[in-house]
């Protein structure tokens, strides 16, 4: 596979990162949550870009010395090619370069191919939160890694 390059997220990138949204979640984000966040000083939209097409996705938020990974989302096409490690190692860094400590996030239940990559990636699980998503409803396992 060629190269991924990562960038922040701009607003010209809504419409392709909404309908990827829409195409993989069943309790998708509204565009407005993306819109917002790219005006959030605290908020760090990232996109993944292979051949000038928006891949992957993420929303992070640093607040003093803590990283929330709110939204981790890879296009079906590029599942199972490494993509999801390299947005991985990509908010891995920018946690470091910001001086974070730690980086949590939510799962699904039912997730188990987001949560092996996450313990892969040196995260923990530190609780549940008891039906945090909805459409389907389901727990959350909350996760976290120390830097």
């Amino acid at each position: 596979m060629s190269e991924i390059d990562f960038r922040r997220m701009e607003a010209n990138d809504l419409e392709k990162v909404c309908a990827l949204e829409n195409a993989i979640f069943t309790d998708p984000w509204s565009t407005n949550a993306f819109k917002t966040d790219l005006e959030n000083e605290m908020a760090f939209p990232l996109v993944a870009e292979f051949e000038q097409s928006v891949v992957a996705y993420a929303n992070l938020y640093i607040v003093v010395d803590e990283m929330q990974i709110g939204n981790f989302a890879v296009a079906p096409g590029f599942r199972h090619r490494g993509v999801a490690r390299k947005l991985m190692d990509e908010i891995l860094r920018i946690a470091a370069d910001r001086g974070c400590c730690s980086i949590y996030l939510e799962v699904r239940e039912s997730n188990k191919p987001a949560q092996s990559l996450y313990s892969s990636c040196g995260f923990v699980p530190a609780g549940t939160r008891k039906n945090y998503y909805h459409s389907p409803r389901e727990s959350a396992i909350l996760m976290v890694k120390e830097l």
